[in-house]
């Protein structure tokens, strides 16, 4: 008689507790992660498999050096990330690492075999290398450029050098390039190469001037620069929201000499001309078109339902000097930048060293009522002033409030809600009182209007003024009856950048 097989023996079910390991230890640092290891037997097979790596400058450290915030040992470092590799059970998916970078110097070509390993493994989806020199940019491994199955990717402090030929990217959903040093047509190359990128983030991209943006997917765009930038978007059909900043009269701590090109570093190093950050700042600005690049960047947000834009008024100062800006308002430009699904809009303007002048006065009322008028479906209006000296305000800027934003079609049908986040010195004077009684006098779908100022140490010195503009409000008349007008004090005022 034939003997009957044994059963199978079923798969034995994963311990409920390895996934919470795995949770809690892709949370910690790598320094964390394997300490932990030794609190249970399971630890360390998970520690083998996390999904994650996040590295620091101090991760191994010996335990003498726990309590330093820099690397003790560059060769310690190298090592140890090397056997944390060699005893993976699974690809890495996420590799992150905040350290300076100088420590790699004179391993350049670890540095490459080491992300060929990485963008090879077939399994590896979102990459982040901040570099926390100042001084110092690395140049992005090749393979990098060559990864097929990254979804994000945040390069800081870097050298874009890019290859004759791009085979990887096209999955990059969120693209996040700091500091980088690059040339317009290396940044485009790489923007567009990432066509399914949703997110897109540029800061302070070293000699970058022109940049072309084409993102099928696009939602979030955000631009912050310190030099004069012309940002230009061909095809952006999804595009949710765009943040521009401007960062303009801080040469001395935001430029660098990688503005440069690597010839003229090399031409003029040990001069002190290669260090001139100020004198370089004011050339290149007088060189630029600001109403242009201002009119290129705003004629691509057509699709976009949220705007902010940060502005110091050193940007105002140089908009004054378009002689053709100032009398026309870009009002030839008006149907380019037309943007019929505009919801809310965020205006920032910074002034820590340039006070509001008659003229900087005037070139913000241009801004602002050229935004109004361009967003015919605008809902939401926030504005921010982080710095105000309205003591030299044109006295002409409420009759402008009047004639160029009273019969606006976002006023009169669609504005609902208007916020002020100011200091208490802007109640020295009227551009920002008067702008909030023209809206309430004309905006008939208006539900709320909110004056939020920031307490002072000296706050005392403009209570008569303040006290002089709470008396008024109840007395404003009305377009929309039922609308709240508040005016209240705030600890601080919100961060848009």
């Amino acid at each position: 008689m034939e003997q009957e097989a044994p059963p199978a023996k079923k798969a034995k079910p994963p311990h409920p507790q390895d996934d919470a390991s795995e949770e809690i230890l892709a949370r910690l640092p790598l320094r964390d992660d394997a300490v932990t290891t030794a609190l249970s037997s399971r630890w360390p097979r998970v520690f083998s498999t996390l999904p994650r790596l996040r590295l620091g400058p101090t991760t191994f450290n010996s335990r003498a050096s726990l309590d330093i915030g820099y690397c003790d040992d560059d060769d310690r470092w190298v090592d140890a990330l090397d056997r944390v590799l060699d005893g993976r059970l699974s690809p890495v998916a996420a590799f992150e690492v905040d350290a300076d970078m100088d420590l790699l110097e004179g391993y350049d070509d670890w540095f490459y075999s080491f992300f060929r390993t990485l963008c090879r493994s077939g399994g590896l989806q979102e990459i982040a290398v901040r570099n926390e020199h100042v001084h110092e940019c690395y140049v992005v491994p090749s393979p990098v450029y060559a990864c097929a199955t990254l979804t994000s990717l945040e390069l800081d402090a870097c050298h874009l050098r890019v290859p004759g030929k791009l085979t990887g990217l096209r999955a990059v959903r969120s693209l996040v390039l700091r500091r980088v040093v690059a040339t317009d047509v290396g940044l485009r190359r790489v923007v567009s190469r990432c066509r399914a990128v949703e997110r897109l983030v540029l800061d302070d991209c070293h000699r970058v001037r022109n940049v072309v943006i084409r993102g099928s997917s696009l939602k979030q765009l955000e631009i912050h620069s310190y030099r004069p930038l012309c940002v230009a978007l061909k095809k952006a059909p999804h595009l949710e929201s765009a943040k521009l900043s401007l960062g303009y009269g801080v040469a001395e701590v935001s430029w660098s000499i990688y503005n440069n090109s690597d010839s003229e570093i090399e031409s003029k190093r040990g001069s002190l001309q290669l260090y001139e950050f100020e004198a370089q700042e004011r050339r290149e600005q007088r060189k630029t078109d600001e109403a242009t690049n201002m009119v290129t960047f705003l004629s691509g947000l057509n699709c976009a339902k949220e705007l902010y834009l940060y502005l110091p008024y050193e940007y105002a100062k140089i908009l004054r000097n378009s002689a053709d800006w100032l009398r026309s308002g870009f009002k030839e430009y008006q149907h380019l930048i037309t943007n019929e699904v505009a919801q809310k809009m965020l205006l920032a303007w910074a002034a820590e060293a340039y006070p509001l002048s008659e003229h900087n006065d005037g070139a913000i009322a241009q801004v602002v009522s050229c935004l109004q008028n361009s967003s015919p479906n605008l809902k939401v209006l926030e504005i921010k002033n982080d710095f105000f000296d309205d003591r030299r305000a044109s006295t002409d800027v409420p009759d402008f409030w009047e004639k160029n934003m009273g019969a606006a079609e976002c006023v009169q049908n669609h504005l609902s809600t208007v916020t002020f986040y100011l200091n208490s010195e802007c109640f020295q004077g009227r551009s920002y009182i008067d702008l909030s009684k023209l809206l309430l006098m004309r905006a008939r779908a208006l539900e709320r209007l909110s004056i939020k100022y920031r307490r002072l140490e000296d706050q005392d010195r403009y209570s008569a003024e303040l006290e002089s503009v709470q008396s008024e409000l109840p007395l404003w008349p009305r377009a929309s009856p039922g609308a709240l007008v508040e005016i209240r004090a705030v600890d601080r005022l919100p961060s848009w950048y």
